[in-house]
């Protein structure tokens, strides 16, 4: 697999590179309980939308930039018993419009078209790694719309500081690669990733992003998350935290050791070890100043730190981010909501 340039791969903090234009099996039906609906945004454009349903407040899911809105396949009926559960495919992956382009301001408006279309005037919005820019630009464009945020492993300065610069001269220790038999099949790619990163994958996910061809091998290509990522990385500024006038939760996976920061770490040799001691105090130098950034700026900022989990910490760590997102919300009910009130 082609690699993604060291100073774009920060932007998922260690998430796994997809492919576009996914093929899927006519045989395999998603388990997950959820509807699936296209909204059309523009002329040519719509984006996927999953509905687990629920009763009670909104809650709006955004999956991480080589995700679709299927890695929350397991995790958003977790919240259905008090809340009304979707999630948004962004454009350029998995069943939403492939576009040559597109940026953060571009990924908020596409946001607020949905949920006009859905007719949600008012909601919570939950994202994990690069959806944190959309989450922050969502909130500071439609303040009256934004009832609490939740970054999950999201809310990080990606707008080019002195950290994040060093650590793009260093090079960073490439996974193993994939053999022959890892390419074989949906089975053997999501074990392949399994087995690197050390997270589960979800197959409706794996379905959605990664691309394989007539004999249902995996095609080694990547060039949409490439541009991407570019796309993006020449927009980012400095996310105006100051600027939020919602209440706001930020968990953060906080590595204490190279490890916690590069899952295949002890798949590596010697020397790619090296690399990622080297990379790695740069790393939490990044994510400590994230963490102050966040804290110091945010009105109305909750901070959870699980040391150790994985970038996907709602998979690494369900029942810690769990209880903390419970705990936030039932903070952040509305007035006679009795239900949200009682959750712990």
């Amino acid at each position: 697999m082609k690699s993604i340039p060291r100073r774009l791969l920060l932007l998922a903090i260690l998430g796994a590179c997809r492919a576009d234009r996914p093929t899927t099996s006519a045989s395999w039906r998603d388990p997950s309980p959820h509807t699936v609906r296209i909204v059309a945004i523009a002329a040519g454009v719509s984006l996927e939308v999953l509905d687990w349903g629920g009763s009670g407040r909104p809650l709006v899911l955004l999956a991480g930039l080589h995700n679709t809105a299927h890695v929350f396949d397991d995790f958003a009926p977790s919240f259905t018993d008090r809340f009304h559960v979707y999630a948004i495919t962004r454009r350029g992956f998995g069943r939403s419009s492939q576009p040559p382009d597109s940026d953060a301001a571009m990924l908020v408006s596409d946001l607020r078209i949905v949920l006009d279309s859905l007719r949600l005037s008012r909601v919570i919005l939950v994202g994990h790694s690069i959806a944190g820019e959309e989450l922050t630009g969502f909130a500071v464009s439609y303040p009256d719309r934004c009832e609490a945020l939740i970054y999950l492993d999201a809310a990080y300065d990606r707008s080019g500081s002195k950290v994040l610069k060093a650590l793009a001269k260093l090079p960073w220790p490439p996974r193993p690669p994939m053999t022959s038999a890892d390419s074989a099949s949906v089975a053997a790619v999501k074990a392949y990733y399994e087995r690197t990163d050390g997270v589960r994958m979800l197959e409706g996910d794996a379905r959605a992003v990664f691309r394989f061809d007539s004999a249902g091998r995996f095609v080694f290509e990547d060039s949409l998350a490439k541009r991407m990522i570019g796309r993006l990385v020449g927009h980012l500024t400095p996310p105006p935290y100051q600027r939020l006038t919602c209440p706001s939760l930020a968990i953060y996976a906080v590595p204490d050791f190279p490890g916690a920061a590069v899952p295949w770490y002890t798949l590596l040799d010697s020397a790619g070890r090296s690399e990622a001691d080297r990379l790695f105090p740069l790393l939490q130098a990044w994510n400590s100043a994230s963490r102050t950034q966040y804290r110091q700026n945010a009105p109305l900022a909750h901070i959870v730190e699980i040391h150790n989990a994985h970038h996907y910490v709602f998979e690494s760590n369900r029942v810690q981010t769990l209880d903390a997102m419970r705990t936030f919300l039932a903070l952040t009910s509305a007035p006679g909501d009795t239900r949200a009130k009682a959750t712990q």
